[in-house]
Parts: structure tokens; C-alpha cells; sequence
């Protein structure tokens, strides 16, 4: 590091009340904290793919959320993954803000795996749920989602090996032939839809595998915490909370 780049950095660490350019978005902000990902070139990139592609996608909220560190998070869960034997799979796509990142990142379509991609591709459907995730669900149909299914077939067609699969899970799973799991990212905004859904493809996920929880940490997402904690325990596994907001679970 030069000399004047650590002359700054260590004025900002013994200032307190100041902090490095870092980050600010997705509910939080950093302060005296190494940021660099946002800006490694193969990393920026992909953010680039993904936001360009999605920004349709999100006309209702007007821009596409800046997520970096949560886009971060699930490419480093898909590089581990590349070292296990197994599929992608991600529950609760939208258009694929976070999956079109991660395959960017990895080059996906070089790669000799399927990554299915489940949603209703048209928003949260109406099922099981408590009434905070009913009112919820519904402020984010409306405020939020739309129909985005050929968005997202555009967007991931330069990854041939990227299948869409469209309906409402758990029930969307049938006869989709979903062999090893090596890693999985989940949103599906409900407990009830998330818990039917990794009941259905537990034992499918091989030991190593990253499992990114999206909500797991947000305020209003209670349900799903206390849901994935229960569930954790129960198989002897641990989620990390990241400050993010989503839950980390490395399968043992």
C-alpha cells in the first residue's frame, strides 16, 4: 500500500467520527471498512450485466436496488460451489438480479451444471402465511412486482444452462430432475413457502454447500428467522447473520 494511502486510512481509523469511502445501501453502512469488492473488475462487471438487465424489471420502484454486498455474498457462495459436485439452484428469482451477478461472475454458461431458477415470475402468490407476511407480501405485489417472465428469459439467455422454472413452489419442484445441490440462495418472503420448499430438496444438498438465506435478518421477516433457526437446529447446523440482512448456512 503507498505510503499516502495509509496515512489516510489510518487518519479515518483514529478519527472516529469519520469514515473510509465504504459503503451505504440495503439498510446499512459501513465505516472503516475494506470495500474493495464493490470495484474488483470481475465482480463490477457482473454487477453491471445484472443491474443493466433488471432495470426494467424494477420501473415500479423506479431504480434497481443497489444489493452489491448481498450480489457479493451469493458469488462467493457460488465459487465454493464450483468445487462441489452439484447444481444451482435459487428459489424466488424475479427477474435475477442476484443469479444474472452470480452467473456472470462464474461464467456460467461454460459450465457443465443446470442452475434452475423457481419463481411465479410475476410475484409473491397467495397461500400460507401469517397476516404481517400477508400484508407484506401484498405492499410488495403491488409497490414492486409484475409479470417479468420474458425479462427474465432475456436476461438469462446467454446462459443456455440456466432453466427457468415457473409456478408456485414447493409444488413447481415436480418432476423437475434437481440431482445434487451445490449451492442455494432463497426468497420466497414467507416461512410457510420456504420451509415446504427446503423440506422438499434437504437431502439433496451436498455437505459444503452454500445455502444463502435472502431474508433471513430483516425487520418484518421475524417468521423466517425463527423458521430457518428451527430448521438449522434441527439438522445440526448454524446460520451466520451477516449485516447484509441475510442468513449464511455452510451444509455439514
Amino acid at each position: 500500500m503507498r505510503a499516502r494511502e495509509l496515512r489516510r486510512r489510518m487518519k479515518y481509523l483514529l478519527n472516529g467520527d469519520r469514515a473510509l469511502p465504504g459503503y451505504a445501501a440495503d439498510g446499512f453502512r459501513t465505516y472503516n471498512k475494506n470495500t474493495d469488492f464493490k470495484d474488483e473488475p470481475r465482480f463490477a462487471a457482473a454487477w453491471s450485466f445484472a443491474e443493466q438487465g433488471n432495470r426494467e424489471a424494477w420501473k415500479k420502484r423506479g431504480r434497481v436496488p443497489d444489493v452489491r454486498w448481498r450480489a457479493h455474498t451469493c458469488c462467493w457462495g457460488a465459487s465454493r460451489a464450483l468445487k462441489l459436485e452439484g447444481d444451482f439452484v435459487e428459489f424466488g428469482v424475479n427477474a435475477g438480479l442476484l443469479s444474472m451477478t452470480v452467473c456472470r461472475y462464474i461464467d456460467f454458461g461454460t459450465i457443465d451444471r443446470k442452475f434452475w431458477l423457481f419463481d411465479t415470475f410475476e410475484g409473491i402468490p397467495a397461500g400460507e402465511m401469517t397476516s404481517d407476511e400477508e400484508h407484506l407480501c401484498k405492499q410488495r405485489n403491488k409497490g414492486i412486482y409484475f409479470d417479468v417472465f420474458e425479462i427474465a428469459k432475456r436476461n438469462f439467455a446467454p446462459f443456455p444452462n440456466a432453466v427457468l422454472v415457473r409456478g408456485a413452489l414447493p409444488a413447481s419442484l415436480d418432476g423437475v430432475p434437481i440431482g445434487r445441490i451445490a449451492y442455494l440462495s432463497v426468497d420466497l418472503n414467507a416461512a410457510s413457502y420456504e420451509k415446504a420448499s427446503i423440506e422438499r430438496v434437504w437431502d439433496h444438498v451436498v455437505p459444503g454447500a452454500t445455502i444463502v438465506l435472502d431474508d433471513y435478518a430483516f425487520e418484518g421477516h421475524e417468521e423466517q428467522n425463527r423458521m430457518w433457526d428451527a430448521f438449522a437446529a434441527h439438522h445440526g447446523q448454524v446460520v451466520l447473520t451477516l449485516p447484509t440482512g441475510q442468513g449464511l448456512i455452510v451444509k455439514q
